[in-house]
């Protein structure tokens, strides 16, 4: 009796451990786990960026089980509508990548962004770079933004077919010497064109610098003023019809349909293009699969030019919705994809060279930062131009200087014409955005 009364004891011991094992680890799941969360995450960018991002986030999933993200992707063009359309009915994604020429527009409105100060627990900022998260990021206190990555505009060209070109192996141009040689090249070739560009690209890379040259100041300032006159835009825009007119540039009808990457115009693969304005950190992939030698110059300038024009600063910002209603575990993996080791592996330069050191020294140890990539961080570093104003890449803004620049291009007005109706159309939008 007293064998079986202990048989029974020890079987009863065995079950209740079993028990208590069991309920212990349905309890550490459960803890791991956490409460179920679905985020839905949107940006824009290229098939590879797509790629890397998706894998970047199964890993996510993967460490964190309770946690499903949607991903939310396109090219950029119809991205900024969609996300305005999608703040207006209140449908905005929690988690969205953003443009620092949207970040005062998104700001104004009051309804837009998390203060990401508020979640410092898990978003880490220590290891960024403190000027340009102040100058880029922060509004009225608060950090609405963080930096995906810092980008600068160079000048990538084609050095197979840019080599009778070179002086003493460089190219080193004053815009004259730019235009020259643009049309020397289509003069010897009629299906060869020194640059080409995609969208509206020549806004921002030649048009902005162009201006800055000549005015030494930014187009657009904080104060909703206009840093230039009439007359110093249309010389502005002079030049750039000369570039067209002169076979400079391939026909702007003809780049301007391509619309996110250089890789899609078939001129460039076929290496008929000499070079492209472009920020760095796509060159990786602009120049994926090509057999041509290529190097990085600095941007063509005036002799006596004062600044450089060329923009450096956050290549893409990433954002919480105000509206989220799971903030914080959307700040746990915003804080993730800025600082995790892994997530910067798996996303190399796919939006711009990492802002944070540390990641940024993950590529460098894993050789994912291509030479010719980081000769261009260091021409672009070498030659900073002015910091971005507040209001002059606002996508509004940015419209009026692409309709009066394509108007000059097609010839359905002259420099001084277009000239004077953007500066009309100029400040009854800033008034509009002031408030007035």
């Amino acid at each position: 009796m007293i064998r079986r009364l202990s048989r029974r004891f020890a079987l009863a011991l065995i079950a209740g451990a079993m028990a208590l094992s069991l309920a212990s680890e349905a309890g550490a799941q459960k803890v791991a786990q956490g409460k179920q969360v679905t985020l839905r995450f949107s940006w824009w960018g290229g098939d590879t960026r797509h790629q890397k991002t998706l894998e970047a986030i199964d890993l996510y999933m993967k460490k964190n089980p309770n946690v499903v993200i949607e991903a939310e992707y396109s090219g950029f063009s119809g991205y900024y509508q969609k996300l305005v359309t999608q703040l207006a009915a209140g449908q905005e994604p929690d988690v969205f990548q953003s443009d620092q020429g949207w970040t005062a527009e998104f700001f104004k409105r009051g309804d837009v962004f998390t203060d990401l100060r508020q979640y410092s627990k898990y978003i880490d900022t220590s290891k960024f770079n403190k000027t340009l998260v102040n100058d880029y990021c922060v509004i009225d206190g608060q950090l609405v933004v963080m930096p995906l990555g810092f980008n600068g505009a160079v000048f990538l060209y084609n050095k197979t077919l840019m080599k009778p070109y070179l002086k003493n192996g460089k190219l080193d141009l004053t815009w004259d010497e730019f235009i020259d040689i643009g049309k020397k090249m289509h003069a010897k070739d009629p299906g060869v064109y020194l640059t080409s560009n995609v969208t509206d690209a020549y806004v921002r890379f030649l048009l902005k610098t162009i201006l800055e040259q000549k005015t030494n100041q930014i187009a657009v300032k904080d104060d909703y003023s206009i840093g230039f006159t009439k007359e110093q835009l249309a010389s502005t825009f002079a030049l750039m019809q000369k570039i067209f007119d002169g076979g400079v540039a391939q026909p702007y009808a003809e780049s301007v349909i391509y619309k996110d990457s250089f890789l899609d115009n078939p001129m460039w693969r076929e290496g008929k293009i000499g070079g492209v304005f472009m920020f760095f950190s796509t060159i990786d992939r602009e120049t994926h699969g090509l057999s041509f030698d290529f190097d990085v110059a600095r941007l063509p300038a005036f002799a006596d030019a004062k600044t450089s024009g060329q923009e450096t600063g956050p290549s893409l910002m990433v954002a919480i919705s105000k509206n989220s209603k799971n903030k914080e575990e959307a700040a746990k993996f915003v804080g993730w994809l800025l600082n995790d080791p892994e997530a910067a592996a798996i996303l190399g330069t796919e939006r711009g060279v990492p802002a944070n050191s540390s990641s940024l020294e993950v590529l460098k140890k894993a050789g994912k930062l291509s030479p010719l990539m980081a000769k261009a961080v260091q021409v672009s570093n070498d030659t900073m131009g002015f910091k971005n104003g507040a209001y002059e890449m606002n996508q509004s803004v940015h419209a009026i200087f692409v309709a009066k620049m394509e108007e000059v291009i097609f010839k359905k007005s002259t420099p001084e014409k277009a000239a004077e109706d953007l500066v009309k159309e100029l400040v009854r939008r800033l008034d509009e955005m002031k408030g007035k």
